[in-house]
């Protein structure tokens, strides 16, 4: 009797294996918080990538020399770009705001643009004087470089107005897409100008053009004014967009000032200082250095500014709390894997990527990446507090902006001695912010603080602007 043996499965099919698994990442891509950490790490990957190897280029191009003096023009523009910072964390709160309701607020953008055109105006007439007190200090070769600030300014100012006008209304696509043109056009110029043999001057002017485009895209169609009356009229005044009244509201302008502003300050100033400090081989090795540990920042900075409106938008505590620990999660989660890269691999990863010249001082990588990881954990806490409307964590940078400069302006002319100085400095910020910021998570102001007053549960679907609506994802992928 012939013994038959079981029905044997049909072999997989790869088509239909191919078809779950895009049908699984577009369920994942359904969830807006997902979509829009994965365009933001997009974007900020790409502009942080450009940067990178526009400063790569520079380095293997030029001498340390040349590149500590490049780099530290860069540091300045940076340090305008935190302007860029400050006015997107303001302009993303107040848009915020008005997209909580049925309301495109696409009608605030002619507003918002002249605001942008007024106040960079006012900061480039300020860059006129300072920009030879920056020279001087940067011991730079060629001062004329430091110029490129003048004009900076402006545009930093509008290209902050565009991003923060993109992350209040949940624009997170076109948001991105501003961020990778600046990558892309940084890196472009850099190259064409020291192939026309522009020198150190190049990577300044890259990152001007990358500003300017920043500044331009998107166009944004005007829709003039929403009439009065009508849902978000709160916001204006007789000329225009309301300002913070009283005492209060001065206040809280501060502490969005410095909120904005303190991660970008402590990410730059140290480039500047090494320029002064340190003998130009020396401070052209550093800067190597600080390209390499900021690539951490960057790339986590999507999880904060991800979180920042949200946290913002949500009434509930525990969602504000839960919103902050899982990003903190992932967060510790990216520190520790860039930790263990830097240390065990940082003599390759320093060769490859600037030149052998900067492979003697590896075994600081690991001390400057600690620092930065500080820096990241700054990062977190301060969005946290800007989104509860808390003011108590500007103490921090009130209070170390100042001991920072003093601790690295009388530093030993070393790289060694340096490089713990910095490091430590961010640590020590980073206790600070914990301090301040941390009786505002274990208990949380109540909902009335919000920016915005809305359901949490209602942020992500009702809210969802940048272009792929949540029910209809799967349709759009």
């Amino acid at each position: 009797m012939e013994v038959q043996s079981p029905p044997q499965p049909p072999p997989p099919d790869p088509a239909a294996a191919a078809i779950a698994a895009a049908q699984g990442w577009r369920r994942w891509l359904r969830v807006p918080a997902l979509r829009h950490n994965l365009y933001y790490l997009i974007g900020i990957g790409g502009s942080g990538a450009g940067v990178l190897v526009a400063q790569a280029v520079v380095a293997h191009r030029l001498t340390p020399t040349g590149n500590g003096e490049a780099t530290a023009v860069l540091a300045i523009l940076n340090l305008l770009y935190t302007a860029s910072f400050i006015v997107a964390a303001a302009t993303a709160r107040r848009v915020a705001r008005q997209a909580a309701g049925p309301d495109d607020p696409e009608w605030l953008w002619p507003e918002l643009r002249r605001r942008a055109l007024r106040q960079g105006f006012w900061l480039g007439a300020v860059m006129i004087p300072l920009a030879p007190v920056f020279a001087v200090v940067l011991h730079l070769r060629a001062p004329a470089m430091v110029l490129v600030a003048i004009p900076a300014a402006p545009l930093a100012v509008m290209g902050g107005t565009q991003r923060g006008f993109l992350q209040g209304r949940h624009d997170f696509g076109r948001l991105a897409r501003n961020f990778l043109l600046y990558g892309g056009l940084l890196v472009t110029a850099t190259v064409l100008c020291l192939e026309a043999g522009l020198g150190p001057a190049s990577l300044p002017l890259g990152s001007l053009l990358g500003m300017a485009a920043a500044a331009w895209y998107p166009h944004h169609r005007s829709r003039g004014a929403h009439p009065m009356g009508a849902p978000g009229w709160q916001l204006l005044g007789r000329r225009g967009l309301a300002r913070p009244p009283g005492r209060r509201g001065w206040i809280a302008g501060m502490a969005l000032v410095a909120g904005a502003a303190t991660p970008q300050l402590f990410n730059n100033f140290d480039v500047i200082a090494a320029k002064h400090v340190l003998p130009p081989h020396a401070a052209g090795l550093y800067a190597g250095l600080s390209v390499m540990g900021k690539i951490l920042f960057y790339g986590t900075s999507s999880l904060s500014a991800v979180m920042y409106p949200r946290v913002a938008a949500a009434t509930s505590p525990v969602a504000r709390r839960d919103l902050l620990l899982r990003t903190a999660a992932v967060l510790l989660a990216m520190d520790l894997i860039a930790f263990a890269c830097y240390t065990l691999a940082a003599p390759l990863i320093l060769r490859v990527v600037l030149g052998a010249a900067y492979v003697g001082d590896a075994p600081l990588l690991a001390v400057f990446t600690l620092g930065v990881i500080g820096l990241t954990v700054v990062n977190l806490a301060v969005y946290y507090a800007l989104g509860v409307s808390s003011q108590r964590f500007a103490l921090g940078p009130a209070i170390g902006l100042p001991l920072l400069l003093v601790w690295l302006f009388t530093s030993p002319p070393t790289v060694a001695g340096f490089v713990p100085r910095i490091a430590s400095a961010l640590l020590v910020l980073a206790a600070v912010e914990g301090i301040l910021v941390g009786p505002k998570i274990l208990h949380p102001p109540p909902g009335t603080l919000s920016a915005v007053d809305v359901p949490e549960h209602d942020v992500d679907a009702t809210h969802d602007r940048d272009g792929i609506g949540d029910q209809g994802a799967l349709d759009h992928l």
